[in-house]
């Protein structure tokens, strides 16, 4: 008989009771839904950082590709600021001419007492013998040729006074020999459109030519070509293709033009 009353074989029974059984079941269920828990957690926890790997990589790719972008742009830019004083003072001597039918380019050299002299390419006015026209915005003068040089394809052009107020860009002969892959100015008026300027590289350079990228059309013939110091280096003769055209060197302005 057990003590105050305690029913020592009801007290084993309850532990033998299913209930037992069930808790148990419970806590290892839920042991193990805490182990899946933590070990997703950890998956999870393993996929976010490789999201966010990738992405911080996507980000930096952007910003790198968007980093060039600007560079291409501020080398652009860069470029343009450096062609446009150059341009606009070329600009200023450099005319359309007029000869017969045929017209071209044409740009100061130099000035002497009895008037301006101006250069251009010989067959702009190959088989014309009278006075020619040269124009800008601001009026026209005439001239007369003095001299032609068809071996080098070139011929100067006379005109009194001081047409346009037109600075010569070649007052002082240079002889500046442009190296290739240098960056180049042709100005002049491509089909009578007077002003344009085009720019493009040196692509190769001989005893006598200048060959370059930069775009010239009918018209461009006689006007210079101009490097990146503002130095005139050439006169436009010729064009054998698409962005494919020649500039005589303007040394060889020396010997039939001028005196040197």
């Amino acid at each position: 008989m057990g003590y105050d009353g305690y029913d020592e074989t009801a007290s084993v029974g309850w532990l033998r009771s299913p209930f037992l059984s069930v808790g148990l079941a419970v806590v290892a269920i839920i042991v193990a839904v805490a182990s899946f828990v933590r070990q997703q957690s950890a998956i999870d926890a393993a996929k976010v950082a490789e999201l966010h790997a990738k992405r911080v990589e996507r980000e930096l790719r952007f910003v790198h590709e968007a980093g060039d972008r600007l560079a291409g742009r501020i080398r652009t830019t860069e470029r343009e600021l450096r062609v446009t004083p150059i341009a606009s003072r070329a600009l200023r001597s450099v005319f359309t001419i007029s000869a017969g039918r045929h017209f071209g380019t044409a740009f100061v050299g130099w000035r002497e007492p009895d008037g301006t002299y101006l250069i251009t390419a010989a067959h702009v006015v190959d088989g014309y013998d009278g006075p020619v026209t040269i124009a800008r915005k601001k009026g026209e003068w005439d001239g007369e040729i003095v001299r032609r040089d068809r071996k080098n394809d070139l011929a100067l052009i006379r005109v009194d006074g001081r047409p346009d107020g037109a600075p010569p860009i070649w007052q002082k002969p240079l002889h500046a020999k442009p190296k290739t892959g240098e960056q180049l100015l042709l100005v002049g008026s491509p089909y009578g459109l007077s002003g344009t300027v085009t720019t493009g590289i040196v692509s190769r350079v001989t005893r006598r030519m200048i060959q370059t990228d930069a775009a010239a059309n009918p018209g461009n013939s006689g006007g210079p070509a101009v490097d990146r110091k503002g130095r005139v280096v050439g006169v436009l003769v010729a064009g054998g293709g698409e962005n494919i055209n020649f500039a005589v060197r303007i040394e060889r302005a020396c010997a039939v033009l001028r005196r040197c």
